[in-house]
């Protein structure tokens, strides 16, 4: 395994490229689980991100602690591999449901922007997540050191350009009708952390493990997790300029760099592709990690990966509202576990620090 290279900048990109994806970085769901209760959505959005920097830390400190990062035992405080293989493939079955959801995304993201077919930017999607994955984490982690700085950096710019225009409300500032599964903003919170961090499992392991040492990892994780914290809270601000204009629009963010320039519309577009394809290519990566090496592996891949694509054709709004807080849910006991988990591994090290200090 290749070891010791990621620094705390690269360790934070990894965390961005696998969250951001078209439903954050387009404010779909930043607008489903925060903008719905107004600015109530704030306080939302600073209780998930303090869950999710510490979780990011427990997820680090496992893998660490335990040196893997096989995601049945960075989950699991059982010493069961029948247990372990349960709550892995668990996990990869929902990593997979994200191939669903990111193809419908860069569907509809073509069609909205350019009225091609929803099935040639899923298919692009599509192809360019099986490339990548099938490289295993060295060709991810290339293409996120690469891609990921300036995707964040545009978006944030725009984000920028957007509050520095201004909005006129197009529609009422209140009254939105939140999920029925996310009635409140500190329930949305947490079920926005749940399943954020389902999907951060992987990589937030596999670049623990990688990072220069132990104080490199948890800087990193602790950089990582406060971005995604300021990212949702700038897209926010955005999404409370026109409330309306979130409710209506798959893509809002896309609506609000139009109103701005045509020019900027059409950056953001490009870069909240790019911002699909990463969060694809990690979470397929992390499906991928429980298929079985061989000549078999890259078919199961392919045909997977297809299936997901004429899934996806059902919409990505309609995914974002009825799929994600379903992952939510589920998440909550595999971040319970988590928990228990963190807290073995913490007990283990102290009684072995102990004896070590007392020989």
């Amino acid at each position: 395994m290749d070891r010791g290279k990621l620094n705390v900048i690269q360790v934070a990109v990894m965390y961005i490229g696998v969250i951001m994806g078209a439903g954050f970085a387009s404010g779909r769901e930043t607008w489903q689980f925060f903008g719905v209760f107004g600015k109530d959505g704030i306080k939302g959005i600073l209780l998930a991100t303090v869950c999710f920097v510490v979780f990011g830390h427990m997820i680090s400190y496992i893998a660490i602690s335990k040196d893997t990062q096989e995601l049945g035992k960075v989950v699991s405080p059982f010493n069961s591999k029948v247990v372990d293989d349960v709550i892995g493939w668990v996990l990869a079955i929902i990593y997979y449901s994200m191939i669903i959801a990111m193809s419908a995304a860069g569907g509809s993201l073509l069609e909205y922007q350019f009225g091609v077919n929803k099935i040639v930017g899923g298919t692009i999607i599509v192809v360019l997540t099986v490339a990548t994955a099938a490289g295993d984490f060295q060709r991810i982690s290339g293409v996120f050191r690469t891609l990921i700085p300036i995707t964040f950096t545009v978006v944030m710019i725009a984000i920028v350009m957007v509050l520095m225009k201004g909005q006129d409300q197009s529609g009422p500032v209140s009254g939105y009708q939140p999920g029925s599964m996310t009635p409140t903003p500190w329930i949305a919170a947490l079920v926005f952390v749940s399943y954020d961090c389902l999907g951060m499992i992987t990589m937030a392991a596999a670049t623990a493990i990688r990072a220069k040492n132990r104080k490199t990892a948890f800087a990193g994780s602790l950089l990582g997790t406060l971005l995604l914290g300021v990212l949702t809270l700038s897209l926010l601000l955005v999404i409370l300029t026109d409330m309306n204009l979130a409710s209506r629009l798959d893509l809002p963010m896309l609506g609000y760099a139009m109103k701005v320039s045509p020019v900027l519309n059409v950056v953001y577009a490009v870069v909240l592709y790019v911002a699909v394809y990463s969060t694809a290519a990690s979470t397929f990566y992390g499906f991928s990690t429980k298929l079985k090496e061989g000549k078999s592996k890259i078919w199961i891949m392919v045909v997977s990966a297809a299936i997901g694509l004429v899934v996806g054709l059902s919409g990505f709004k309609t995914i974002v509202e009825i799929l994600y807080p379903i992952q939510g849910y589920i998440g909550f006991a595999v971040l319970l576990l988590i928990a228990v988990n963190y807290g073995n591994e913490v007990r283990k090290n102290r009684k072995k620090s102990l004896a070590h200090s007392g020989k």
